[in-house]
């Protein structure tokens, strides 16, 4: 039926209305319990399929990772989801519900199903038929309306290369914000942090995709990390422990000592949830109130494609190729990119 009615549309609307103010929904029915409406969902999901990664939740749950990224550390801060990291890939990340969460889970549970049934009661079985019929037909209705529309949006979005594909830089309190909002906070490097922080430095540099030193001892990370002529940036959960950082100097001396340049790093179980882009943007503002008016990467591992496309994302461009820049573990060689961004449009 096409000729939908202005009425018609209406008066579904109002209903909707009714049943969501009936679910008490617009007080949070279940703030007592201490648990939110995503979470609850969350918690649903996560005793429908067996350690989901974030990515999947994202799609059971209609949201963007970044909003479920932080829907899941506060899940996490409040005990009821607990991160496992994949045996033979680290990068991987499974969900799993703890026992903490599968008791809110069995307290708000029953009253959502009382509440149910206490209503069909109320019904004859011919309406509770229409009932089930309808809500299926109206979810049906929705669910291919989004998937249309997400359809149209890709025909108009330009495809790789067609335009500049630029992040946006959030300000320095929206970046903190959204840290917080994750479960992470930023300062500045204390002494109490050197041994979370080499720990990261061993475990990116033993695996070789992202630094060109060979060394992974403790005195390399002095020289490299820990020099007076730079900043050294901490990135910590919640619980205080050491889940990455940053180091934030001159790239040159003299005539050229306004161009910064940075180094990052992650713990391997923290990747892929928005952090490192996170930190990679408030090192450029951190670089900006310095007034430098330019970072630059002297040597970004061409064969580490995910970070390079992150950089360019970030609006960085390459303006340099050393060919053949550093011996790979088998002997070959990969090239390295020298990476630049200006500060002004901060």
């Amino acid at each position: 039926m096409k000729n939908l009615s202005s009425a018609a549309i209406d008066e579904l609307r109002r209903n909707a209305r009714s049943v969501v103010r009936e679910l008490g929904l617009l007080n949070d029915a279940y703030f007592a319990i201490g648990v939110t409406l995503a979470e609850r969902h969350l918690l649903i999901e996560l005793t429908t399929c067996l350690s989901p990664t974030m990515g999947e939740i994202a799609e059971r749950l209609l949201l963007d990772k970044s909003t479920v990224s932080r829907l899941i550390s506060k899940a996490v801060k409040k005990g009821y989801v607990k991160c496992i990291s994949d045996k033979k890939d680290k990068r991987k990340r499974f969900l799993k519900i703890t026992e903490k969460g599968k008791q809110t889970l069995n307290t708000f549970e029953p009253i959502a199903f009382n509440q149910t049934k206490q209503a069909l009661l109320t019904l004859t079985d011919k309406e509770i038929e229409t009932i089930h019929q309808g809500i299926a037909l109206y979810a049906k209705g929705l669910r291919s309306s989004r998937v249309q529309n997400e359809a149209d949006t890709e025909q108009l979005t330009p495809q790789h290369g067609a335009s500049s594909g630029v992040s946006k830089i959030e300000s320095l309190p929206e970046i903190y914000k959204l840290l917080n909002e994750m479960g992470y906070t930023v300062e500045l490097f204390n002494q109490k942090d050197e041994k979370g922080l080499y720990e990261i430095f061993r475990e990116v540099v033993d695996a070789g995709s992202q630094f060109p030193y060979e060394c992974s001892s403790i005195k390399e990370f002095h020289r490299q990390f820990l020099t007076p002529q730079g900043q050294v940036y901490v990135c910590h959960s919640l619980d205080g422990e050491v889940i990455g950082g940053f180091y934030l100097r001159a790239n040159y001396s003299g005539r050229s000592s306004h161009i910064a340049n940075a180094a990052y790093m992650i713990r391997s179980t923290y990747r892929g949830n928005g952090v490192g882009s996170l930190l990679i943007k408030a090192s450029l503002h951190f670089a900006k109130g310095l007034g430098l008016h330019a970072m630059q990467f002297n040597m970004v591992l061409s064969q580490n494609t995910m970070v390079v496309k992150l950089y360019e994302k970030l609006g960085f461009s390459i303006v340099g190729i050393i060919p053949q820049a550093v011996r790979n573990p088998d002997g070959s060689y990969q090239d390295g990119l020298v990476m630049h961004r200006k500060l002004d449009d901060l």
